[in-house]
This record gives structure tokens, sequence and C-alpha cells, in this order.
């Protein structure tokens, strides 16, 4: 194996993915006023969902009482030409970074990046509104998305390779060192960037056909120094057809959390294993068994609350957790005290499409949409890959609605309502 993978995770082999002062771990992190919090909440049009482009609005006040909301072709509503089907928020530079779907892409003649150009476009909030900061930056293609330091980034869907913007907007390719971390003739896929701190993250890496994690420790150049291994798990990815999502996170003390939503191999291998801060090694005495907690479910996306609470996207049937199968099914999870609590007061998984939220002070706001014909309800999009969901009609009698779920009962409340002329695709909570 190059680069001496095998020793290099010797030592690391497990055998031998916001703020809350409220919570099992003791965090002590001062609460943010949600009568200040900044949000910014993304809408297209249901008649025309990816090829209508974005509407983007920024709001003040998370204690408000938020109904009926316009954001889809209202004036105050800053609006990109481009289709977004992820979005991140870097709370340290305060850039938004919507990602551009490539058969939703606008031609340059109407203000697009060029029609089936995949990309990003960044901006700061200026005012009260967004600001685009920079031309777009194009993208070859990209599965998965999010923040480390200073930066946003895209990676590729089955290529080493990443494209990390910086606070100014601006791109800069990186193509990770494959003779460093091929694992014989298989190179590894980028499946989520987790910030360490201190010019450190934690990647996690997945390879075809090995059914083990892989993470690999770098700095933020993702020039890497060391790979470390866990058997007590399998691959840290989800998916849904060509998208992929993160499975890992970290803590609001540091701790790295790494999932594993489903074995090819083993169904003991389905839960959670964890770097502690400051180390570069997994924790030998940490195993998160979520398969027993879940009554036989696996689940496909993994979502940080705060403190050390996270949101988990079961798949709906115990038997149905393939790539085409449907998922909506949510939980909230302890990661210290290993309990899991299922969420109530949300709609029929069945019955919705759910979609990008974010979590904040002990609570996890989660936005709900009309079902699609892409999604079959209970799907959630994303990815440059494929569309994020599809509209299987012009008008729907489902409310967009972002729901807020505790972390401590697992209820769900209405926390926002919108027209049904908006098509929800993501909230970002703006620190």
């Amino acid at each position: 194996m190059a680069f001496a993978l095998a020793a290099l995770a010797a030592g690391a082999l497990t055998t031998s993915c916001s703020d809350d002062d409220d919570n099992n771990s003791g965090d002590n992190t001062p609460q943010v006023n949600l009568a200040e919090a900044q949000f910014i909440v993304a809408s297209g049009d249901p008649t025309t969902d990816l090829k209508g482009g974005i509407a983007m609005k920024v709001y003040t006040d998370m204690t408000a009482a938020w109904t009926n909301q316009s954001i889809y072709g209202t004036d105050d509503a800053v609006k990109s030409a481009d289709s977004f089907t992820q979005e991140t928020y870097n709370s340290e530079t305060g850039v938004f970074t919507g990602y551009i779907y490539a058969q939703g892409s606008a031609s340059e003649e109407n203000g697009g990046i060029g029609t089936k150009k995949a990309g990003a476009r960044s901006y700061k909030i200026v005012d009260g509104k967004l600001q685009q900061i920079s031309s777009p930056v194009s993208l070859s293609n990209f599965g998965n998305t999010g923040t480390f330091g200073r930066y946003s980034y895209a990676a590729q869907i089955s290529n080493p390779v990443v494209v990390r913007i910086d606070e100014n907007g601006v791109g800069k390719e990186i193509t990770l060192d494959i003779a460093k971390l091929a694992i014989g003739e298989t190179n590894p896929a980028v499946s989520n960037i987790v910030d360490m701190g201190n010019n450190q993250v934690a990647m996690i890496l997945t390879y075809t056909g090995i059914d083990e994690a892989y993470v690999a420790i770098a700095d933020y150049d993702l020039n890497v120094s060391k790979v470390i291994k866990s058997d007590k798990i399998g691959p840290s990815v989800g998916a849904m057809r060509s998208v992929r999502y993160s499975q890992s996170a970290a803590d609001d003390e540091g701790n790295v959390y790494v999932f594993c939503g489903g074995s090819e191999s083993d169904d003991n291998k389905v839960g959670a294993v964890r770097i502690n801060k400051g180390t570069t090694e997994f924790d030998s005495s940490y195993k998160f068994d979520i398969l027993s907690k879940a009554n036989g479910l696996r689940f496909r996306k993994v979502f940080h609350i705060s403190g050390d609470d996270f949101l988990i996207e079961f798949y709906n049937d115990a038997d149905k957790h393939g790539n085409m199968d449907a998922s909506g099914k949510m939980a909230v999870v302890n990661m210290t005290s290993q309990t899991l609590n299922w969420v109530t007061g949300l709609p029929d998984p069945t019955t919705v499409s759910i979609v990008w939220g974010d979590g904040l002070n002990g609570s996890y706001y989660l936005p709900t949409a009309a079902p699609t014909s892409m999604s079959g309800g209970g799907g959630q999009g994303g990815g440059g890959g494929r569309p994020q969901y599809a509209p299987t009609r012009a008008e729907s009698t489902v409310i967009p609605t972002i729901w807020k779920i505790d972390a401590k009962t697992g209820v769900a409340t209405s926390f926002m309502t919108f027209a049904t002329t908006d098509l929800l695709k993501a909230i970002k909570i703006v620190k």
C-alpha cells in the first residue's frame, strides 16, 4: 500500500459527522441570542425548480412568529439565475456559498455561469441583504460540500479532488496525492472534511469495496500527515443516486465523530466512532452501536445540532436501505450518553421532501417542502450530480415549513411557514 498506509494506521486500529450550554457533556458554551440571530433562507420556484434559479433572503430574530413568508419572486430577495443544490455558511468569514447544479445552470446571457456547468457562487451580508463577492467558481462536479478554517469547499464525487474557496470567493483546485492515499489499485473519494482547528482537518475517505472507515489528518492546504482507520464501523458516507452525503462532524467540544449508516458486510459496523479533541487517533474505548438503538434501521445522513447532540435521518424501512430507497425518519442521538430519541411532530416522511437545515442552541431547524417525483417523498437532495428534487405539480397543498426540533425532547414544532409559491431549499443560521 502506497505511503506506508498500513504502518501509518497501525497505531490507530480500533480493534486494540453550534452552541449549547445544557447537555449531557456539560458544555458551557454561551448561548446565541436568538432575538438578534440572523438566518438565510433559500427558495426555488415550484413550477420550474432547478431550472428557475434560486432566491435568497436574510431574516433577523429567531424568536419571532414567522408565517406565510414569500421569497421567490419578491423584490427584497436576492436572485441567482443558477440553481443551487447545496449551500454552506462559514461563520468565521461570513461567506454564504451556493453550489450550482450543472443541469440547472443558466446561460451567461441570462446571468448564469453557463449552460450545463457546475459551480459555486459566494455572498456576504451587506445591509441586511446578500451581496455576491466574486465571479462564480467553476467546478467539474461535486458530491459534498462544507467549510473549514476560513474556507468553503466542494469535493468531487469519485475523484480525490477538492476545490477550496477562500473568503473572497476565489477557488483553488487541490488534487490529493494519490500515491499517498491509494490502497492497492483503489483510489479514495473524499466524503467530508471536518475542521479540527489549528490548521488541521480530518478528511473522511471512502474506498469502493473496502468496508472500513478511513480518516486522513491534513492541514488546511490538504497536505496529509497521517491516515488512520477503524474496522469498528464501515465506510462513512451516505448516498442517493449519484449524490454523496457526509456522515461525520465535530461536536462543540471539538471531538470528531465518524458515523457509518450502512455496512456492506456486517450490521455490527453500523454506528459511530470518535477522535477525541487534541488527538489524531480513534478513541479505542468508544463505539456507539446505533443500529440496535434504532430497531434495525440504517441511516443516510447526519447533522450536528449543538453540544454533543446530532440529528440522524434514517431510512423509512429496515429492509429498504439502498441508493434509491426513501429516508426521512428522524432521531436525535446524544454521543456521550449514547441514547436515541425519535423525533415527533414532523409530517409523515412519505408526504414531504426534507431539505437542508441547521442547528443552534439545542435545536435543529429542518425545512420540509412539497413531495416530488424525484424523491417520492422523504427524499433529501443535494450534490452536483442530481437535482435536489423535481416538482410533481405546479401547485401543492403541502405548506412549506421550517420545523424547530428540540434536541432534549425530540419534539418538532413549526418555526416558520411559507406560501405554496415557494419551494424551500435551505436555512443557514448566521452566528
